[in-house]
């Protein structure tokens, strides 16, 4: 991480590896997070599924039981779906968020205007 404060990039290509670096941390950082979270939601909903089907083979619920445990596993089920959409978004806006703050910072130090002061802030 580059102390983005006193970041005044010599040239475009020190902009693009300070940028890189920044945008390849959010990305692991997301990614650890988020692929963990839905490995665990399918993983759990996986397994009350084959525990639902094993209680009715067994007779232990009956069919209209199953029938309504399956459809709120099916519902559970798509809850996670949104819920990677809307992780998938929320990255896209931090991405944009980034890299205005990384080329926002080098302005800064470079010219003392801050174009994006909702991002770029001395705090």
């Amino acid at each position: 991480m580059v102390d983005l404060k006193n970041f005044k990039p010599n040239n475009i290509n020190e902009l693009v590896n300070v940028l890189t670096s920044e945008l390849s941390a959010l990305g692991k950082k997301w990614w650890e997070t988020n692929s963990n979270l839905v490995t665990g939601y399918v993983r759990s909903l996986s397994q009350a599924v084959i525990q639902t089907q094993s209680s009715l083979a067994s007779g232990s619920i009956k069919p209209d039981q199953a029938d309504r445990i399956m459809h709120m596993q099916e519902l559970a089920f798509s809850s996670t779906l949104h819920f990677t959409k809307y992780m998938t978004f929320a990255l896209a806006q931090k991405v944009l968020d980034t890299t205005f703050k990384v080329v926002g910072w080098a302005i800064l130090n470079l010219t003392g205007v801050n174009l994006f002061p909702q991002l770029v802030s001395s705090d």
